[in-house]
């Protein structure tokens, strides 16, 4: 019986071991090492070179988190596979950001929206493009013609009194010399980019400086569209001799955002961004426009949710790893406690019922003896005195490991001195 319990304890002690050492082993490869899988683009899209960028990066500055990238045909592949849990990071721009839930991990830049006219054009406001051929660059985002479906809405132009044509980035020019077109929209960032290329090749065609026809309504179709944002373009913003555009113009804005699924663990989530934003100078030294990478704003009344955990790293409440296991070491113990609770209750339940067990089965044993005693020969005599021995036998070993009660002992040892005396009494007939 103590070499059974002392086996047993030895037996807790190295599954208690052994589950503390896989823990540790788990916290170590799933938050030493992290790896994310991230969704990207064309090899000419923004989001591929900024991917492409931070992984070198990390290589150099922390190898512990690592990527790995999922190519995606395009921006909308890569929230339709967001949205489907098949990654747990994407570059996408806020305007398809109403179709997927997602959580922003960072704002990567900022595209501006830009209504380009020939120089010496007679189209001088948005409201002016009824009747109008609009050229539509392509390689953009499809979402592109929503933007564009929310500007003319917002100024009650009949949809069906515009014309789209889509074209190629070599087609821009001869389309503007030709007067196939009256406006340019393009969409993308302040500085290289296809935004930057429509104006420099319109302004070529057309032999002067273009116009970018400014959006009076910025604010209150941002308003009604939260995707999109009211913002300036700064004179000179697209070339300085002469400056494109002369004077600051108001015009929408779309935010390309970095962002992750909402069951990404906060943990992980702040310290990618913490990584993000520690490597932003390293990665604005490989790719320049990488500058524009900002905080989001992480009010609760913002039109696009931030990760909980890059929140506390913006806001300066991040727990580190040891705070961030600190609650589950205090829930691990408290059920280790109830673990522990409940084993010992079932110990003694299943002691108790051991127990009982034990004793019905020596007083059955001894009422045998008893019921056999009047017709046994002296030989069985002898072999029942020995039976009892070994009963008592029993019955003291359990008393002495407290798993016998004396209450129990007592009655036990009232039954051994009844059969005791009936197998004197035998014996005293037989002689």
């Amino acid at each position: 019986m103590p070499q059974n319990r002392r086996r047993v304890r030895l037996l807790l002690i190295a599954g208690l071991l052994a589950l503390i050492g896989l823990g540790a082993g788990l916290v170590w490869f799933y938050f030493g090492y992290l790896t994310l899988r991230i969704a990207i683009g064309a090899m000419t899209d923004f989001g591929q070179k900024f991917v492409a960028a931070f992984m070198r990066t990390l290589a150099d500055e922390h190898p512990r988190v690592r990527l790995k990238v999922i190519p995606m045909a395009d921006i909308e592949a890569s929230t339709k596979a967001l949205a489907a849990g098949e990654v747990d990071l994407a570059v996408v721009r806020s305007d398809l950001l109403t179709e997927v839930q997602a959580q922003t991990i960072a704002i990567v830049r900022r595209d501006v929206v830009g209504l380009i006219v020939p120089a010496h054009s007679p189209v001088k406001t948005v409201a002016q493009l009824a009747g109008k051929t609009i050229g539509m660059v392509q390689g953009q985002t499809k979402s592109d013609d929503r933007i564009l479906d929310q500007i003319v809405t917002y100024y009650k132009i009949p949809a069906h009194t515009i014309r789209r044509v889509v074209l190629a980035p070599s087609e821009v020019g001869p389309a503007i010399r030709q007067k196939r077109i009256a406006v340019l929209f393009a969409v993308g960032p302040i500085g290289p980019g296809p935004l930057t290329d429509v104006v420099t090749a319109v302004a070529k065609a057309s032999k002067g400086a273009p116009d970018i026809l400014e959006i009076e309504a910025a604010a209150a179709i941002a308003k009604g569209f939260p995707a999109l944002e009211e913002t300036d373009i700064a004179p000179g913003a697209f070339g300085a001799t002469p400056p494109r555009p002369a004077e600051s113009v108001t015009t929408l804005a779309v935010t390309l955002r970095l962002v992750a699924r909402p069951s990404l663990s906060n943990y992980v989530a702040g310290e990618f961004a913490r990584v993000l934003f520690k490597t932003k100078a390293k990665l604005v030294a490989t790719l320049p426009q990488v500058n524009q990478l900002e905080a989001p704003d992480t009010d609760k009344g913002a039109a696009f949710p931030v990760h909980p955990g890059a929140a506390a790293y913006f806001d300066g409440d991040q727990t580190s790893l040891l705070e961030h296991f600190e609650t589950y070491f205090y829930l691990g113990m408290i059920l280790l406690s109830l673990l522990g609770s409940g084993y010992a209750w079932l110990k003694r339940t299943w002691s108790r019922a051991g127990l009982r067990q034990t004793q019905e089965e020596l007083q059955r044993q001894l009422l045998a003896i008893f019921q056999e005693t009047p017709t046994a020969g002296p030989d069985r005599l002898d072999a029942l005195d020995q039976e009892v021995d070994e009963i008592c036998a029993v019955a003291l070993t359990h008393i002495t490991y407290a798993t016998m009660d004396a209450e129990h002992f007592q009655v036990f040892a009232g039954m051994v001195t009844q059969v005791r005396q009936a197998l004197d009494k035998r014996r005293a007939l037989l002689h």
